[in-house]
Order: structure tokens, then sequence, then C-alpha cells
């Protein structure tokens, strides 16, 4: 009779391998779960296994519910547990769900656990050694920063730009003496200036590498060449040239012109003869024409600007000429009643050539009273005295009738129909007599004009 061997017992636990085949038949939720939260985080099997130390086939079969396939209960556990941590799940809950799978209702607490991720918290200590050895440390590195500044320095050159330099030269005005030198230069360096390749002046940078010079210019050309020079080390920058050009004033040929000597512009003079004089340059005669511009100015009244009335010939005087002296010089008697007037010159020369017109404003005002009479829209009788004296009888006068009188002191007049007669006092227009005053006598004298009972 032969004995039957005895059988070796199962590696896993009671009622695994009948549950293990019918995970097989369907799939594993605990494994379709970590398989899920695997491929959300991104990674594979071999990144798993080199993070939790499981290897590859162990986390195979956890996913895909092969349970035949793990070394044993307990190391199945593990493995399950330690791969729900590393996919941050809830360890506890997936090892509920697994023993549910496999067929284990009793929980059995691992004796073992698979291999965990090494995590180690390191405390720093900070000790007197340490302290001295960052003391000496920060010391070499200020005195090699030091002496690599230094190192630096020595061998590098400095550098120099010049304002405004460039291919075309710098033109000033005529009769320029000095001149503007500016630039930026390495800080802290000398800026030499050479003028028209005389000795060097010097300036220094400042801080910020800023320099400027104020040269002295001659007419023509002058040529600045700048240099940045370190004295410590003798290295110096690339000459920069400037060029800064005055131009040489040229003689203009003389022209022929005219100017007045008298009049002075906008002066007020008596009535009567003016005496008009000018000096001239290449001119053998002189016209002058006279034009009323307006008439005087009132006493006490400013000058305008620029006369705004048109000008109109002077009666009588439509123009004057006269010869120039040997030294250019010339001179008109013009006589000229009250009123305001602009007086034009025009130099010939001999051959023709006219000079460019030159002009003056003069103001002539009225001496004592001066009144103009006219008679307008009917007849009437007009009577007038000048400084108490009889100048003309009442006569009557017909519409049109003008007449102008002049006193030392005073005019008195006496009309028969004072809405016909109209005044100008003066030179200003008063208008209607009857408008002035409301009866038929009136006086202009210093004191103004009024009505009286009647004229002497």
């Amino acid at each position: 009779m032969t004995s039957k061997p005895t059988a070796r017992p199962s590696r896993h636990g009671p009622g695994h391998r009948s549950q293990a085949s019918s995970a097989q038949a369907t799939r594993s939720a605990v494994g379709e779960k970590l398989r899920e939260a695997r491929e959300i985080r991104g990674v594979d099997l071999f990144r798993v296994e080199r993070d939790t130390k499981i290897r590859t086939k162990f986390l195979s079969a956890l996913e895909n519910g092969d349970f035949a396939d793990l070394p044993g209960d307990v190391y199945a556990r593990g493995f399950l547990r330690n791969y729900a941590t590393y996919l941050g799940m809830d360890a506890d809950e997936l090892e509920e769900e697994w023993r549910e799978e496999a067929g284990q209702v009793t929980p059995v607490k691992p004796i073992i656990v698979g291999p965990q991720p090494l995590t180690m918290r390191r405390k720093v200590t900070f000790e007197r050694s340490h302290v001295v050895i960052g003391v000496v440390a920060i010391i070499v590195l200020v005195v090699a920063g030091y002496f690599g500044f230094q190192l630096t320095r020595y061998l590098s050159y400095p550098t120099i730009d010049v304002a405004a330099a460039g291919a075309s030269p710098v033109v000033v005005g005529i009769g320029d003496t000095q001149y503007v030198l500016s630039g930026v230069a390495t800080p802290n360096t000398t800026v030499l200036i050479s003028w028209n390749g005389q000795d060097p002046k010097s300036v220094t940078s400042d801080d910020s590498g800023h320099w400027t010079y104020h040269a002295v210019l001659q007419a023509g050309s002058n040529q600045f060449d700048i240099t940045a020079k370190n004295l410590d080390t003798s290295h110096a920058s690339r000459t920069v040239r400037l060029i800064v050009m005055v131009p040489i004033a040229t003689a203009t040929p003389a022209l022929p012109s005219i100017a007045f000597l008298t009049p002075t512009d906008t002066t007020t003079l008596a009535a009567g003869t003016v005496s008009v004089t000018g000096t001239s340059v290449l001119v053998s005669s002189v016209n002058l024409t006279t034009a009323v511009i307006g008439p005087p100015l009132a006493s006490g009244a400013t000058m305008p600007p620029a006369p705004s009335a048109a000008a109109t010939p002077a009666p009588g005087l439509p123009f004057l000429s006269a010869v120039t002296a040997a030294d250019g010089t010339f001179t008109f008697a013009v006589p000229l009643s009250p009123g305001m007037y602009r007086l034009t010159m025009v130099g010939l020369t001999a051959t023709g050539q006219k000079t460019e017109p030159v002009s003056k404003v003069v103001n002539i005002p009225f001496k004592g009273v001066n009144v103009a009479i006219r008679v307008s829209g009917g007849q009437s009788a007009v009577t007038i005295y000048a400084d108490g004296a009889l100048l003309l009888k009442s006569v009557n006068h017909p519409s049109g009738w003008t007449r102008t009188v002049v006193g030392n002191r005073s005019i008195c007049l006496r009309v028969s129909v004072p809405k016909f007669v109209f005044l100008t006092i003066n030179g200003s227009d008063a208008g209607r007599m009857s408008a002035i005053v409301g009866g038929r006598h009136i006086v202009m004298d210093s004191k103004g004009v009024r009505a009286v009972s009647a004229c002497p």
C-alpha cells in the first residue's frame, strides 16, 4: 500500500485561492481605484516602484486583482496600505474593501509591514564655530571683492563721450567768445582738453561721470581734442575731436541811404516853418513829401503809435527837393499849419537809384482858439468877434458857406439860426451849434465853450 505524501500548506490565507479565481473573472474595484489614482497623478508603475520599493509585478497584481500573484496575506496588505498612502488614498478604507474582495471578513493585524518611503527631518543647529566660519567667509569675500575691483580698475581703460561731437563742426554765432564743452566719462577720471594744439586743460568727472568745461573761442575754427585719463595707471581713452566754428564777419558794401536828424518821430512842434534836417550816404539829392494824417492832438493827449487816418498830401506841398552837401547832410524848411503830418524822404543817387523811404510823424497843435464855421441845411446870418474885435458883420450865408477864424484868446459868434451852423473847435468836431448852447450867442476861449447873452 502506497501512502500519499503530505500536502504542503498554502502560502496564502484561507479561502484565498477560491476568491482569487473569482476576482480574476471580474475586475477588482480596489485595483481600479488604485489605477485611477495613479493615472491622475501621472506616474507609471516603474516610478511607483522606485518611490515605494514595491516591485512592479506586485503593483500590477494589486491593480488587476490578481491576489494569487501576491507573496502572502501580510505582505499583500502591507503593499496595499503602502501603495494607497503613496497615492494619497485612505489606506484603512481600501484594506477593508480588499478583505471583502479577498474573502476575509475578520481583519488581521499585519505582523510585517512592507517597505515605506523613507522620510527624515533634520534639525539645524548653530554653533559658535559656524558663526566664526561665517564671519571669516564674509571677510574673505570683502577682501577678494576689493582686490578684484582694484585689479579690474587697474586693467581697464577709461571711456569718454563728448556732447555734440561728430563729423560736422558746431557753428556758433558771429562774435561768440565762449563755448561749454560737456560729456560723460568714466567716473572720477581726469578729462584732458587741448585747444588748437595747445597744452591741455583738465577737469575731473564727477561720481556719475559727467563733466563740463568753459572753453574760450576765437574767430574761425576752434579744434578741441578731448581725452579721459586715469592718472594712477596712465591708461587713456580714445581721443574725441570737436570743432567749433565762429563765423568771421565780412564787411557789407555800403548802400545808398538817408536818415532824419530832426525832427524826432512823434514830436510836437509850433505852427509855422519847420526845419527838417538829415544825413545821407552815396546820395546826391533828397525829395520830401508832406501828408496830413489827421487833426492835431488835443492838449494833454498822447501821440498814437500808428495814426489810423489815411494820409493825404498837404495842400500846396506835393514835395520838396534838396541837394546834399559834401558831408551828406541836407536841410528842408517846411511851412506847416496845425495838424498831424507824416514827413517822408527818399534819396536819389547820381545815377537815379532810389533809397528806401524813411518817415517821421509830427504834431502841430493849434495856437490860441481855432474855429471852423460851416452853414448847412439852410441860411443863417453869422457875426464873428476875435479877441473882442469884430471880424465879420452879420450877413445871411447860404448852405455850404465856411469860414475859419483864429483868435489868440477867444472867439465869439452871433448867429440867426443856430441849427444851421456847425462848428469845429481846435480840430475837434463840436457839431451843431444848437446842440452846444441853447441861445444864439457862443464864446470859445481857454475856459472852454459856453453860451453868453451877447458878444462884445
